[in-house]
């Protein structure tokens, strides 16, 4: 109806128009369109199927309209959530990447490291090598001198007792015999020393040590007993203090060699002078977790030139030594194997101090590294 209506309308325009300004096309415009609308114009009855119709379809359309919106909206959502997943792993992969780049620099490191520590040790190769070459030829010729000093040491008081036997041989009387055992006396003597040294030398280089807690007290008795010392007890003056807080964890046989060896030295050559009584004083105290051992004599000391040699094996101060120069080589050894410290002091024909440093060890522990010895001014001879 709205539509004849303005059709109508503008039928009416055309008319006023053609009457207006007398013009027979409009005129002839508006007729026929007064007639088409005469003959197309719908009864009121014919245009209800029509207008349900429409409607149908206005209802069709506005529900495909609906669902194009929910599979746009749908569609806009799958495109947000996937964008947002794509991010989600885009940042995952670069925290991945980072935390592989983060290892990977941390290996790198690592190589750098090890093949900086492999440039080192490649670099002191060759020193190393020198090194123990030098220790190994040192250990040769020890050995040797060792093989060679030892046949000969051995062999002098053998032929001794020969040439003793060889002497009772012609008679003698009661003085003579007595002077004859005497010497047969002091050369076995000597020559139990010398084993003796020898024993403690081999017990240094080849046996395992169980550790244990020192009893300087007992040792120091043990050793004034034995009969290189018991010999000069009566001519020496002892003076022994040992603190009663004392604990030691360490070797106690090697301890025993050090102070046995060394306390034979002082009182082997001690001062033969009238004006001074010959005096052996022996100090150990504790020094934080260390003990420090001191060993004063009055004796005869060392000359200067001897110094330097005084730890060296089979040396002797002089050949009147009635030693055979292991004493102190043994000292040594067995300072190197309880990781201790060994400083020598002296005066010549005054006095001689030794001092010893010896840490706690623990069981089974084995030195790796020369103890450090010091000698100042002078030394003691060699038993």
């Amino acid at each position: 109806f709205e539509s004849a209506q303005k059709t109508g309308g503008l039928v009416n325009q055309l008319m006023k128009h053609a009457y207006l300004f007398n013009s027979r096309f409009t005129f002839a415009l508006a007729c026929c369109l007064l007639s088409s609308m005469t003959q197309a114009a719908p009864s009121p009855g014919s245009l209800q199927p029509q207008l349900g119709d429409l409607q149908a379809e206005n209802e069709t359309q506005r529900l495909y309209l609906t669902l194009l919106a929910v599979f746009c909206l749908v569609l806009i959502v799958c495109l947000v959530l996937l964008k947002a997943s794509r991010r989600r792993l885009v940042r995952n992969m670069h925290l991945d990447i980072d935390r592989k780049s983060r290892e990977l620099r941390v290996i790198q490191d690592q190589v750098h490291q090890a093949n900086e520590e492999l440039r080192v040790i490649n670099t002191n190769l060759e020193g190393i090598v020198e090194e123990r070459t030098l220790r190994l030829s040192k250990a040769n010729r020890e050995l040797d001198m060792f093989l060679y000093r030892a046949s000969h040491d051995l062999r002098r008081p053998i032929t001794t007792l020969m040439g003793l036997v060889e002497v009772s041989k012609l008679g003698f009387d009661e003085a003579a015999a007595r002077m004859l055992f005497e010497k047969i006396n002091d050369t076995a003597v000597n020559m139990d020393g010398m084993l003796e040294k020898f024993s403690m030398i081999n017990t240094i280089n080849h046996e395992q040590y169980e550790c244990g807690e020192i009893d300087f007290a007992d040792i120091v008795n043990q050793i004034r007993q034995s009969p290189t010392v018991s010999t000069y007890a009566s001519r020496i003056r002892f003076d022994i203090c040992i603190n009663t807080n004392i604990r030691l964890i360490s070797e106690p046989q090697l301890v025993s060699f050090v102070l046995k060896n060394l306390i034979a030295n002082s009182v082997i050559f001690h001062s033969r002078s009238s004006d001074r009584t010959p005096t052996v004083r022996l100090t150990v105290r504790q020094v934080g977790n260390t003990v420090g051992i001191e060993l004063h004599d009055n004796g005869i000391g060392i000359p200067p030139h001897m110094l330097p040699e005084i730890f060296h094996l089979f040396y002797r101060g002089s050949e009147a030594s009635k030693g055979n120069g292991l004493g102190l080589y043994v000292v040594r050894k067995a300072i190197e194997k309880l990781n201790g410290e060994i400083r020598v002091e002296s005066e010549e024909h005054q006095w001689t101090c030794v001092n010893i440093t010896l840490p706690q060890l623990e069981a089974k522990t084995i030195a790796l590294t020369p103890a450090p010895i010091q000698a100042q001014t002078l030394a003691t001879a060699t038993a």
